[in-house]
């Protein structure tokens, strides 16, 4: 579904019938009826504008809807900006599903505030929304609209297309509703249904639902792609489990022989191929191209899918031996011709091991420039296949390093992701920048570290590669590392003289991410370097809240005995407490209580960490509390206790404790 159409279906969902809207109070007239009329007769302009001038009087009902607007692009291009807005304007009205659609919005931004989407959440709850699930489920989801207009859908097409949509988005609300065994076993003109949608968009929960509510498992589309494939390709464990457990076929084929294997291995994630081998496929299978799964990982880099393959039994492309000894005109081809279809002599002999046969061939006039059938340059077939003498003689003969591979990789940046380290001194020694080309996918700096090769990235530095480039979330090399907790790769950037106090584009330095995956060597030696405690991202959250964050308490421990503050707060007003407690964590919340953390401070929600743990129910984090001398008598901004929300959550117990009952 393109987003033309899935913004339409939104639009079906928001304005399906009168219901969508709140009910005017009784004998008033409805403010909104003017835009629903508007929408009937495709207005959309006109009915933004109306939506504009009520929601700018203060109509919550009228800024929550036009948040859908701006969020679902229904009147120009999306602004999810300007929607979080009019959420907030609506939320702060006490609107539930306007603070549902916040939670939700946050949990999904880039970056995500997994923090602030969790307390709007709770707040949609205590407002009366029912619709929104557990934590987890809600996680997984978009901000999602539809949840009380899909009863309203009542003709088949606009069922099916509000169930797509469900199932794209996550949406478990609205796919109870719309799911039953005929629609969910219907298709578009692709052949693609409700669960393969889900199982694109990696939500579990709607693949569990869809599964338990009949969606044949193994049903394929135009193309011959299962759900379970698709699942794999996007690397997402979860919905390949629920896949799995429903007998799904592992050893399907689309129209081009790719297995699940070879999807799973395509996408890099380690624990994803794990999970198609427990069940035992076939690792020999081959695709059209005659490739395996193994030549899937290879070709894109990822070493230790590759490694796991190897180990699990498969095998890559096999050239045969080629005499070198004198040299010939042409090329004896290997045995397996259809390996070779269309591949120049050139390009065969660069993946020889010996370079004699590649050289007599440039003497001749071979042109190293050419490409092999799938794209790939003769320079980076020998980079992955040959030996350094033989891309020397490429070079040599003109062969350029900087033409992209058909994954839009130059010679450098293969040869690091392989991990041909040899090759890769080659291509340097010759002049060829360590920077690869200026629109890699990444930075063979960035790939070395992203694939901890240390031996790599010390070749890079010593060639002067630039440590500042930055990816697509703003993440320099060192905030990489960080990120996967390589203490070693964090020195030699560092010893480089990589930027420590550098931020990506939500204002988090490498300390941040080190705190917030609780890499503790890495925070120890960002610490031992001089790394700034205090440096808060673009929410207001220092690497302590992170660690909080993240249930580390060692993590946090070392940041508090390097001077981090053990009060300082939030853009939202949180503390460490705070954020500990949310987190759950009963060992951080100790230990920031023997620091003298003040047990009763409050967000900008005027929740307390006893409120934060009563909407949890953890009756044991609030005796923790409680025995700390936490007050039971403040109240956030709603008016409510600690003990108020236990008993409109149905924790009794807890209620009772906190009452004294």
């Amino acid at each position: 579904m393109g987003p033309r159409s899935a913004a339409f279906v939104a639009l079906l969902l928001l304005w399906g019938s009168s219901a969508a809207f709140a009910p005017a109070p009784s004998g008033s007239p409805d403010e909104l009826e003017p835009v629903r009329s508007a929408v009937r007769l495709k207005k959309f302009s006109e009915a933004a504008g109306k939506l504009q001038a009520l929601a700018t009087a203060g109509n919550a009902e009228a800024q929550y809807q036009l948040g859908c607007f701006f969020l679902n692009g229904l009147n120009g291009p999306r602004d999810a900006a300007q929607a979080r807005h009019w959420f907030e304007q609506a939320a702060g009205q006490r609107h539930a599903r306007a603070a549902y659609s916040l939670a939700n919005l946050l949990a999904t931004s880039d970056p995500p505030d997994p923090a602030a989407a969790q307390q709007w959440l709770a707040r949609a709850r205590e407002f009366g929304f029912s619709g929104a699930g557990d934590a987890a489920a809600t996680q997984a989801t978009g901000p999602s609209t539809s949840l009380l207009p899909a009863t309203q859908l009542t003709t088949p097409q606009a069922r099916r297309e509000g169930l797509w949509l469900a199932a794209e988005q996550g949406d478990i609300a609205s796919l109870t509703v719309l799911a039953d065994r005929a629609e969910v076993a219907a298709t578009d003109e692709f052949g693609r249904g409700a669960l393969a949608r889900a199982a694109q968009s990696g939500s579990a929960a709607a693949v569990a639902l869809l599964l338990t509510h009949g969606a044949p498992v193994n049903a394929v589309d135009s193309a011959g792609i299962t759900p379970l494939m698709l699942a794999a390709r996007r690397g997402e464990a979860a919905s390949v489990a629920e896949l799995l457990k429903a007998r799904a076929d592992v050893d399907a084929a689309d129209h081009n022989g790719n297995t699940v294997l070879m999807h799973a291995a395509a996408s890099g994630n380690r624990q994803t191929v794990e999970q198609v081998l427990a069940v035992h496929p076939n690792i020999a299978a081959r695709d059209v191209q005659d490739w395996s799964a193994l030549d899937f990982a290879e070709v894109a880099g990822f070493a230790e899918v590759a490694a796991r393959l190897r180990a699990a039994g498969a095998t890559a492309q096999h050239r045969s031996a080629v005499d070198t000894s004198s040299a010939p005109s042409s090329v004896q081809r290997a045995p397996q011709r259809d390996l070779y279809a269309g591949w120049p002599d050139l390009a065969v002999a660069a993946t020889r091991p010996a370079a004699g046969l590649a050289q007599a061939l440039l003497s001749r006039g071979a042109d190293p420039n050419l490409t092999t059938p799938d794209g790939t340059p003769i320079l980076t077939a020998a980079a992955l296949g040959g030996t350094p003498s033989t891309v020397e003689a490429l070079l040599s003969g003109g062969a350029q390093p900087t033409r992209p591979d058909r994954h839009g990789a130059s010679t450098l940046l293969a040869a690091v992701r392989a991990g041909r380290l040899d090759v890769a001194a080659t291509l340097l020694s010759h002049g060829v920048g360590a920077g690869g080309r200026s629109d890699d996918p990444e930075t063979p700096l960035q790939a070395a570290v992203r694939l901890n090769r240390i031996e790599a990235i010390r070749l890079l530095l010593a060639a002067h590669a630039a440590l500042e480039v930055r990816d697509q979330y703003g993440a320099s090399a060192l905030i990489l590392a960080a990120q996967r907790g390589s203490s070693e790769a964090l020195r030699q950037l560092l010893d480089a003289g990589a930027a420590i106090e550098a931020t990506d584009k939500a204002g988090r330095t490498a300390l941040w991410h080190a705190a917030r995956h609780a890499h503790d060597d890495a925070v120890r030696v960002l610490l031992q370097r001089g790394a700034n405690t205090e440096h808060a991202d673009l929410s207001g959250m220092t690497p302590l809240g992170a660690a909080c964050v993240a249930a580390a308490p060692a993590t946090a421990q070392l940041l508090l005995d390097k001077g981090a503050r053990v009060e300082v707060r939030t853009g939202r007003g949180d503390t460490p407490l705070l954020l500990a407690a949310a987190a759950g964590s009963a060992a951080t919340v100790d230990m920031l209580l023997g620091r003298a953390a003040d047990k009763d401070a409050q967000n900008e929600f005027g929740d307390t960490a006893l409120i934060v743990t009563a909407r949890r129910g953890d009756q044991a984090m609030a005796q923790q509390l409680l025995k700390a001398g936490a007050s039971t008598l403040l109240r956030n901004k709603d008016r409510f206790t600690a003990a108020d929300i236990a008993a409109a959550r149905s924790f009794a117990g807890l209620a009772g404790l906190l009452t004294g009952g």
